[in-house]
């Protein structure tokens, strides 16, 4: 009787081991499937949102850290100082009235952050002359002047998974600094281990990001680096139809008003072509003839707007055209803007039997631009 007792014992406690063993691998395996613990993915998130607060959402960290092109590279440095490191970091210019910017950060400040973020040993340093905001390097000091005012976007990591490389996935949400329900897209991130400074912490291999639209179905030109162009008289009401930004830089935001009657698109493009020649105001008919796919002596061009040029401080230049026929005739009205590295076209395409009650309006948004960076 006793040794049948303990024979159900066993079993019983037999039982209850197999019942442990099997909690314990589900349990495994569901925090294998989590991948990282909360307080984990939190640092990603914190690792990540260095490169989302300066625009940095699509990238291959291998292009960008390219020492034959090392500008982004050395803008990153640099401006990620200026963000998180300024009181430590930042200095003025010893010189008065520095021609070559009021702030300066020592050179080594910058290969240092492009080794703890990218892992890469950038000891060359170089001055970033052709960019919207310039830098240039003397005296192992980088010279430049700051900048604020964009909306800074962070990303929240909601998970994270070691791939069979050996490389953490981390995937989430790209959120406004100021509004976290204002997500401006999703992301998936490519990071490998490093430790930097005897600390354990990541490089970054790659980032790609997929803007979403809002509740209202609307897209937004908040995302865009560096210098754009806002209409600010542009009515509330106006439909937003299309925003479109690619790893270049270059950028389309397109609206609508009365339900299509009158279309408003601003455009950034690149001020030079593909050869490195620069767009000029003599060159805007048969830009915009290739571009709309009509006849350039049908394009009427002012090729220098003095009055419109004084609001803005840059050469700019108009072309008035009409497109389709009989009743899909449309009139329409371009004003060009050429800065160093971008050439903004403001484009307006209006019926044209409704043309004239949008003149003053039109009027109104060509002479009232804002520039922002």
């Amino acid at each position: 009787m006793i040794h049948s007792k303990i024979k159900r014992l066993s079993a019983i406690l037999l039982v209850c081991a197999l019942l442990l063993w099997v909690c314990s691998v589900a349990f495994a395996g569901a925090d294998a499937k989590k991948g990282y613990s909360s307080a984990d993915l939190k640092k990603m998130s914190t690792f990540l949102s260095n490169f989302t607060e300066l625009g940095y959402m699509n990238f291959d960290a291998k292009e960008l850290t390219d020492e034959k092109d090392p500008a982004e590279m050395i803008q990153f440095g640099i401006w990620h100082n200026y963000r998180n490191n300024f009181k430590s970091r930042i200095a003025q210019c010893p010189k008065k009235d520095c021609k070559w910017g009021s702030l300066v950060i020592q050179g080594k400040y910058v290969t240092e952050t492009i080794k703890k973020y990218f892992d890469v040993d950038y000891p060359n340093l170089a001055s970033v002359s052709e960019a919207d905001m310039p830098v240039f390097y003397f005296g192992n000091h980088y010279h430049f002047d700051g900048a604020d005012g964009e909306a800074v976007y962070f990303a929240r990591v909601d998970e994270a998974v070691k791939n069979s490389e050996g490389r953490i996935v981390m995937r989430g949400e790209i959120y406004n600094a100021e509004d976290e329900t204002d997500i401006l897209g999703t992301f998936e991130a490519v990071a490998k281990p490093h430790k930097f400074a005897g600390k354990d912490t990541w490089a970054i291999l790659s980032m790609k990001t997929e803007t979403v639209e809002t509740d209202d179905g609307e897209t937004s030109d908040e995302a865009v680096k560096g210098l754009w162009i806002e209409v600010p008289g542009f009515p509330a009401e106006g439909e937003v139809v299309d925003f479109q930004m690619n790893d270049e830089g270059v950028a389309s935001y397109t609206r609508t008003l009365d339900g299509g009657a009158l279309a408003l698109v601003v455009e950034r493009l690149h001020a030079a072509d593909d050869a490195g020649e620069l767009t000029t105001p003599d060159d805007i008919g048969a830009f915009v003839a290739a571009f709309e796919g009509i006849e350039e002596d049908t394009i009427h061009v002012s090729p220098s707007l003095d009055e419109i040029a004084k609001l803005y401080s840059y050469p700019v230049a108009g072309a008035e055209f009409t497109t389709g026929a009989n009743e899909d005739l449309r009139k329409n009205l371009d004003l060009f803007i050429f800065t160093d590295q971008w050439l903004f076209r403001i484009h307006v395409s209006v019926m044209a039997d409704s043309a004239e009650n949008y003149e003053k309006q039109i009027e109104e948004w060509f002479t009232t631009l804002k520039m922002r960076e």
